[in-house]
C-alpha cells in the first residue's frame, strides 16, 4: 500500500547525466487536489527533481512573496525563482503557466485532471479551500510568518479566480483547463494519477519504474488533518502572545506601583 504523506516516501530516484542543468524540464498545469502531490513524488523518482510543489511555501516565505506580487502583475524573474528545480507543480506554478511556458519554452506540461469539475470542487472546499477563504484560518495562522505570507498569496488568488471566473466554485476548474489546452498546444499530456506509470513515463521517454506501485498521498483525510493541525498550532501561538502579554502587563505595573 502507498505511503500517505508527502514527506515520508522512501523512493530512489533516478539520476540523469543532465541533472546540473539548472532548467526546469517538467510544469504541471493542473490545479492542487488534482493528484500534484502524487505527481510530485512521481517526478522526483523518475529523476525530475527537485520539484517545487505548494509546500515549498511552508519553508520558503519569500517565494510566497514574489508569487504574490507576480499575482499584482510585478516583474518575475523565473529562471532566478526556479533555479534548482528541473520540475515544479501544483499551485502556484499552475497559475503562472503561461509565463512559464514562455520562461521555459522547451519545458514538457502536464495537466493533471479529476473525474469532473464537481469532484474537484468538493475536494477542493473540503480541503484546501479554508486556506483560500476562511477569515479564521487566517487569523489563526497570522502570528506565524510563513503560514501567513502563504495565506496572504492564496487568498488574493482567490479574487483572481472570482475576477476572472465569476465565482470560486466547480467552474474554476473547467475553464482552467480549457484555457490550458487551448494555450499549450505542443507537449502536453493530459493526465489522471489513476491511470499510474504508462503514460507518465511514455510522455517524458522515461522507462517505468518496476515493482513499485504509482504514488498515492494527500487524499482528503490528510489533508484535514493537516489543516486542523496548522489552525491548533496558530491558536496556541495567539495563546502564548496574550500570556506574554498579561505577564507583561502584570510585571510593568507591578514595578509602577513599586516606585
Amino acid at each position: 500500500m502507498a505511503d500517505n504523506t508527502l514527506e515520508n516516501h522512501q523512493f530512489q530516484t533516478r539520476k540523469f547525466d543532465s541533472d546540473n542543468a539548472e532548467q526546469l524540464r517538467v510544469i504541471g498545469a493542473g490545479l492542487g487536489r488534482t493528484g500534484t502531490s502524487s505527481l510530485k513524488i512521481a517526478l522526483e523518482k523518475l529523476g525530475f527533481g527537485p520539484c517545487h510543489h505548494m509546500t515549498e511555501l511552508f519553508s520558503k516565505p519569500r517565494q510566497s512573496i514574489i508569487f504574490t506580487q507576480a499575482l499584482d502583475g510585478c516583474e518575475t524573474d523565473w529562471h532566478e525563482l526556479m533555479k534548482g528545480y528541473r520540475s515544479a507543480v501544483d499551485i502556484p506554478i499552475a497559475i503562472f503557466y503561461k509565463e512559464l511556458h514562455q520562461a521555459f519554452p522547451k519545458a514538457k506540461f502536464i495537466l493533471t485532471v479529476r473525474d469532473s469539475d464537481e469532484k474537484w470542487y468538493e475536494s477542493f472546499k473540503n480541503t484546501i479551500g479554508p486556506v483560500c477563504t476562511d477569515i479564521f484560518y487566517f487569523i489563526a495562522v497570522y502570528p506565524i510568518r510563513n503560514l501567513r505570507l502563504q495565506c496572504i498569496f492564496t487568498r488574493k488568488l482567490v479574487k483572481k479566480w472570482i475576477h476572472d471566473y465569476g465565482e470560486v466554485g466547480p467552474k474554476v476548474y473547467g475553464l482552467h483547463n480549457a484555457q490550458v489546452i487551448k494555450e499549450i498546444k505542443k507537449e502536453l499530456l493530459i493526465f489522471n494519477v489513476k491511470e499510474g506509470w504508462e503514460p507518465l513515463c511514455q510522455f517524458l521517454d522515461v522507462p517505468i519504474p518496476k515493482d513499485t506501485p504509482f504514488p498515492n498521498v494527500n487524499d482528503a483525510k490528510h489533508m484535514k488533518r493537516l489543516i486542523f493541525g496548522i489552525r491548533a498550532i496558530g491558536w496556541t501561538t495567539w495563546a502564548l502572545i496574550i500570556v506574554v502579554i498579561a505577564v507583561g502587563i502584570k510585571f510593568i505595573s507591578g514595578f509602577v506601583d513599586f516606585i
